[in-house]
């Protein structure tokens, strides 16, 4: 399996994840408000070349009533069907994003997503990519009740970009969310990377559906399933997690 790294971290392609909602990893254009914070901690099993288990926690901070500030933690157990098996904390990652367009008529809620990506992992037990990693993305939320919309399109910056394994990328995101009532939405999404010179199935596409459901005010359970679409993805994705506002 290839490992997914880059735009989600975090959990797929995005890093940092601070999500439109979990267990979504396509990012929304809002903000959770000054001085409000947000905890989301997830795990994720995914079955592929290699079986992986992932544990997240997301930490996110209202620093203004636009800018959020996020840093992600995710420790990985690798099951490893040719290696030593492994386990330890992956690269420790890190956003910004800023809110620049309220949701007005037709205008969707627009935001510019500022994301790092460390090397804290160690990738000698494959737990790590060895390099940092800067990204940028442009996030665009419209609501068309009860749908949600979320569009994702970013780029990301790698050192040593010339190694064929470690290319600059372009990365998008589509995601939706069905509010069957105020406390139980459908979501989905598809999320992927692309390297131009690259054949489709050299690049990373994968697709999700789920649910979350608020089982209190500050308090959100969800569920997810995935499959990537091509062979540099996973077989299968299973992730599960909370949220919780405070």
């Amino acid at each position: 399996m290839k490992k997914m790294v880059s735009i989600i971290v975090g959990t797929v392609i995005f890093p940092v994840t601070v999500f439109a909602a979990r267990p979504l990893s396509v990012n929304d254009a809002g903000t959770v408000g000054r001085g409000n914070i947000e905890i989301e901690y997830g795990i994720e099993h995914v079955k592929g070349f290699d079986n992986e288990t992932e544990m997240g926690l997301v930490l996110t901070f209202g620093v203004g009533d636009t800018l959020d500030a996020a840093v992600e933690v995710p420790y990985i157990f690798i099951d490893a069907k040719e290696e030593s098996d492994s386990d330890g904390f992956a690269d420790v990652g890190g956003s910004l994003k800023w809110n620049l367009v309220k949701e007005k008529g037709s205008f969707p809620d627009s935001a510019l997503v500022f994301g790092y990506m460390s090397e804290s992992g160690n990738d000698e037990r494959g737990v790590g990519a060895g390099r940092p990693e800067y990204s940028l993305a442009c996030v665009f939320s419209k609501t068309f009740e009860p749908f949600t919309a979320h569009l994702n399109i970013g780029y990301a910056f790698r050192k040593d970009f010339e190694e064929e394994d470690n290319e600059d990328g372009f990365t998008y995101g589509l995601a939706f969310e069905y509010a069957l009532n105020e406390k139980f939405n459908l979501v989905g999404e598809v999320v992927g990377e692309t390297v131009l010179k690259r054949e489709f199935n050299d690049n990373v596409c994968a697709i999700l559906f789920g649910f979350n459901y608020a089982i209190a005010d500050t308090i959100t359970l969800d569920l997810g399933v995935g499959t990537g679409m091509s062979r540099a993805d996973f077989d299968l994705q299973v992730t599960y997690g909370i949220t919780i506002a405070l």
